[in-house]
């Protein structure tokens, strides 16, 4: 039988026939202290050298051992402590045991279908023990910072300030594992998820909300984060799951519209939140069509958030904040939107493709991930003759650019290229308005009228670069 087989159907299969009395098991080894989890999972290896071999397949005798333990374990839980003296340690053992025979996620599920009645001793002990196997968060982090930034690291996660975090997170994944705690929980997920669900709320360790939200099945965390208090536990369990789906894993759509409708009601966590969401929207794609869902329900503080959060950096994500701002066009009223597009522009304005401070200069037509909602004020906030005068406008600034003397070319060359690139918004409005359907698309390029596709002002002006800009002869 296949190893990743062999928990499939095991409580039918003991059921069935017990084969347990004919395979003498000798559980009966004597350890414990400090090391208890080691040195336990070091004597099964040797006892038990099926259950970390890695090999793909059991033969018989393999499979009739692996039944074995099985229904040793669950007598174990079933006639817990046992009249054992340190019941947390007689715990760890079994919880050990456990980590070893799981395999997919699938051990509690079966383990549930023989023990059916959880005496209280071992609920309390679980807890116990999830609060006994603390992380070292100081050791943690000497592994990945540099000593000198342990504190800061440290301070940063007390005042919430997630986004210098989240690049941290992956890198925890095996520092925090934790074999024993990770099966505690899950067995109280099993058999007494409100106390689970109480020490998660509870928990103020950043360290320890990552080692459940990390290693937990993400339907347990989220299942728990939509109806806790527990802030940060909220809101890693919404990262996690948005990161997994990156890897091929599940979307949760309903858990997501949840923590975030919750969210949205909470200023400060609602800037939070959207710090990480908006600083590259497009490493969360999937993310985005509930976020436009909620946003149709929110404050117009919570719109100026959602706006001001949103990195201007070219190419950064203007496809996944259009997939969010469609949803929201199609729900919100007509104020809402207009309230949005109105404050997305005027960002858009003080932004002025990032050279307000002068320390930048555009070579390229440039987008950015307010041209969405800056389009939404274009068609819904301006009319034909306002728009008319705006194209006029850039026009003027472009025979300016002609007629002024620049001590440096590059200026000019800057100022050509961000009036083409208000340019291709206006014109999209207009197209807009003029009946095509779609906001906001890629591929066309639109001519302003000043720019007469010479090879005059190829000559003057694309000399530097690889393709002209609009030469047809």
């Amino acid at each position: 039988m296949k190893q990743s087989s062999v928990l499939t159907g095991i409580a039918a299969r003991l059921a069935a026939g017990d084969p347990c009395e004919k395979q003498p098991l000798r559980l009966t080894v004597d350890v414990d202290g400090a090391e208890l989890s080691d040195r336990f999972r070091s004597w099964l290896c040797e006892e038990y050298p099926f259950l970390c071999s890695g090999k793909d397949e059991l033969d018989v005798s393999e499979v009739a051992l692996f039944d074995s333990l099985f229904f040793w374990l669950c007598n174990q839980f079933r006639q817990f402590p046992n009249g054992e003296k340190a019941p947390d340690q007689h715990l760890t053992r079994l919880l050990v045991l456990a980590s070893m025979l799981e395999d997919d996620a699938q051990l509690w599920g079966e383990l549930e279908k023989v023990v059916s009645d959880v005496p209280p001793a071992l609920l309390e002990t679980l807890a116990f023990v999830i609060n006994q196997n603390r992380t070292d968060a100081q050791r943690i982090l000497r592994r990945h910072v540099l000593a000198d930034q342990v504190q800061l690291v440290l301070a940063n996660i007390a005042s919430k300030n997630w986004i210098s975090v989240e690049s941290l997170m992956p890198r925890l994944w095996r520092d925090i594992w934790s074999p024993v705690k990770h099966h505690a929980a899950a067995a109280l997920h099993r058999f007494d998820r409100p106390r689970l669900a109480s020490i998660l709320d509870e928990e103020d360790d950043f360290f320890e909300i990552a080692a459940y939200v990390l290693h937990a099945p993400t339907a347990h965390s989220l299942q728990i984060a939509t109806a806790s208090s527990n802030w940060t536990f909220k809101f890693w369990a919404l990262h996690q799951s948005v990161s997994n789906v990156a890897e091929g894993a599940e979307c949760y759509p309903e858990e997501w519209r949840i923590l975030l409708s919750q969210a949205v009601n909470v200023p400060d966590e609602w800037q939070r939140w959207l710090a990480v969401i908006n600083q590259y929207p497009s490493r969360y794609p999937q993310l985005q069509e509930t976020l436009g869902w909620v946003l149709t329900d929110a404050s117009d503080v919570a719109l100026d958030a959602y706006v001001s959060s949103l990195s201007l950096s070219p190419d950064h994500g203007r496809s996944a904040v259009r997939t969010a701002l469609k949803v929201f066009r199609e729900r919100a009223s007509i104020s809402q939107r207009k309230y949005l597009w109105t404050a997305a522009f005027s960002r858009w304005q003080q932004w002025d493709f990032g050279t307000a401070d002068g320390s930048r200069s555009v070579f390229r037509v440039t987008s950015s991930n307010l041209d969405f909602p800056v389009l939404g004020y274009l068609i819904e906030c301006c009319d034909s003759q306002s728009r008319a005068q705006m194209t006029a406008k850039l026009q003027v600034r472009a025979i300016c650019a002609e007629r002024n003397w620049h001590a440096d070319v590059t200026s000019a060359i800057s100022e050509r290229f961000k009036l083409i690139s208000i340019y291709q918004l206006l014109a999209q409005a207009e197209q807009v308005a003029s009946g095509e359907q779609e906001w906001l698309w890629d591929g066309l390029l639109h001519r302003p009228t000043w720019e007469d596709g010479s090879l005059y002002r190829n000559l003057k002006y694309d000399a530097l670069f690889e393709r002209p800009v609009f030469a047809t002869t």
